[in-house]
């Protein structure tokens, strides 16, 4: 069966590991405990067998007959009812036997007389057949003890003994491990499933909540938690995702309003004029007039289109650039000029200066763009200084090179942006008041200085602008420069064709 959610996949994933670990766990402490227990039961198996070398040996009489091999009766000591005994010669010869082994002899081959002979003592387990003489359950473990005096072997100890109580105590581990390893990996799961539930309860709340939120809900906002964890920086990455969201949807309807008033009102001048004309027979002259009104009005709407346009594709980033290695100083000198007759028929006039950061006078300054783009920009700020200046004063236009930026100020003593206005002047279809305006008209499309930020921003630069009220207007531009290599390159490229 698929699973479909990350908590399924958490938990089976959870239940696995643990329950792995927990099999190779258990796994692990069975086979130590049972090779310590084995290991125990030889151990105790061969302290009888030396406790019986003492006790034979405190014993000279018994001792010499034993070598002698003289003694055939049974041994009386006691070492249990689970405790076999017996004492064999070096030859194979049972000597004496503990009385519970009655008529039954400890087996002893040849393989373990030649391994106690070699001064090992030896530890197996008898087959079935001996071991039901003796018991009627359990196995039979015996140790061969061999018993040496000045390196020459005299007589071999042999201590059998039953592992009953051990095989029921391994039995009885098992049965605990194979019962308690599914209870626990259950309770693994059960718990892993309690966990996963409060875990993911609020991802759970997220989605609800992000579901409920539409285009006509867009004020709605996830809960973030007091705790600085993963799901609260997710709900304040989702919070902050869905402001932009919002203003996006509010800037998106102000500005289909916006455009739709922007080309209302041009359009109604144009069906109002035409209704006029139509109304009644009029001179030649009058329908001139009227012709030549709704041509600047279909002008008009032509801009606000084209500049749309230009926006769409700006943001889209379609808009091509064709950018080569450019010299701003004739980049701004040729806006000066394009925009001088119209700056001259208010008596404006426009100086242009280069400088560096020193005040030294500089002569080039190599950047990479679009030249008519950038030209668009720079006639564009130009026009809009020159439209907001008071007659008969002074627009600056000021190049700096820098190292990694050239720096362009525009500045003007014109009527200057109130506080309210300045932090909106890049939206769309945002105008400041008519008193802007030096002639009270309301002029432009309220496009142009967003089209400006997008296409400097689009060459790598920024636009910012300062102003004040009743003062003037500081318009700065930063444009990446080339690096000496490059500019060098260009300036010899000039100089050839020059």
């Amino acid at each position: 069966m698929k699973m479909r959610t990350i908590r399924a996949k958490v938990i089976f994933l959870f239940v696995v590991i643990f329950g792995l670990t927990l099999s190779a766990f258990s796994g692990a402490l069975y086979f130590l405990y049972a090779r310590q227990s084995a290991q125990n039961f030889d151990l105790s198996l061969s302290n009888d067998a030396l406790a019986i070398v003492g006790m034979v040996k405190g014993d000279t009489f018994m001792e010499q007959e034993i070598i002698s091999g003289l003694i055939n009766q049974p041994f009386q000591a006691n070492f249990g009812p689970n405790r076999y005994v017996q004492v064999v010669s070096i030859t194979g010869n049972v000597i004496i036997r503990s009385p519970n082994l009655k008529s039954v002899a400890l087996p002893i081959t040849s393989e373990v007389l030649a391994l106690a002979l070699s001064h090992h003592q030896v530890f197996e387990t008898l087959d079935e057949r001996t071991a039901r003489s003796l018991v009627d359950e359990g196995r039979l473990r015996m140790v061969t003890y061999p018993v040496f005096e000045n390196l020459v072997p005299r007589y071999l100890v042999q201590v059998a003994a039953n592992t009953l109580t051990l095989d029921q105590n391994m039995l009885e581990l098992r049965l605990l491990l194979f019962i308690s390893v599914p209870l626990a990996i259950l309770a693994a799961a059960l718990g892993g499933l309690f966990i996963s539930k409060k875990a993911f309860d609020p991802i759970d709340r997220i989605i609800r909540t992000a579901q409920s939120i539409s285009a006509e809900h867009l004020d709605k906002r996830l809960e973030a938690g007091r705790v600085d964890d993963e799901v609260t920086r997710l709900s304040k990455t989702l919070n902050a995702m869905f402001d932009r969201i919002e203003e996006a949807f509010r800037l998106q309807k102000q500005f289909t309003a916006d455009a739709s008033h922007e080309l209302k009102t041009p359009l109604t001048i144009l069906l109002g004029e035409i209704e006029v004309a139509l109304s009644n027979p009029r001179s030649s002259e009058d329908y001139v007039r009227i012709l030549n009104s709704a041509v600047e009005e279909i002008r008009r709407i032509t801009k606000i289109v084209d500049e749309l346009l230009t926006l769409a594709r700006l943001e889209s980033g379609q808009l091509q650039m064709q950018k080569l290695p450019i010299r701003l100083d004739e980049l701004l000198l040729d806006s000066v000029s394009k925009t001088s007759a119209y700056a001259s028929q208010r008596n404006i006039a426009i100086n242009f200066e280069i400088h560096d950061e020193s005040g030294e006078e500089s002569e080039e300054v190599i950047v990479e763009g679009d030249e008519d783009k950038l030209l668009s920009v720079f006639i564009n700020l130009l026009d809009n200084a020159i439209k907001y200046s008071s007659d008969n004063t002074l627009i600056g236009v000021v190049l700096t090179p820098g190292k990694d930026f050239a720096h362009v100020e525009i500045v003007d003593k014109g009527i200057g942006i109130s506080p309210e206005d300045l932090p909106h002047i890049f939206d769309r279809f945002y105008r400041a008041d008519k008193s802007r305006s030096s002639d009270g008209a309301q002029g432009g499309t309220g496009l142009g200085l967003s089209i400006s930020k997008y296409l400097v921003e689009a060459h790598g630069g920024t636009l910012g602008i300062e102003s004040v009220k009743g003062k003037g207007t500081t318009v700065t531009i930063r444009l990446p420069v080339l690096r000496s290599s490059e500019s060098a390159e260009v300036r010899t490229t000039h100089r050839l064709h020059g």
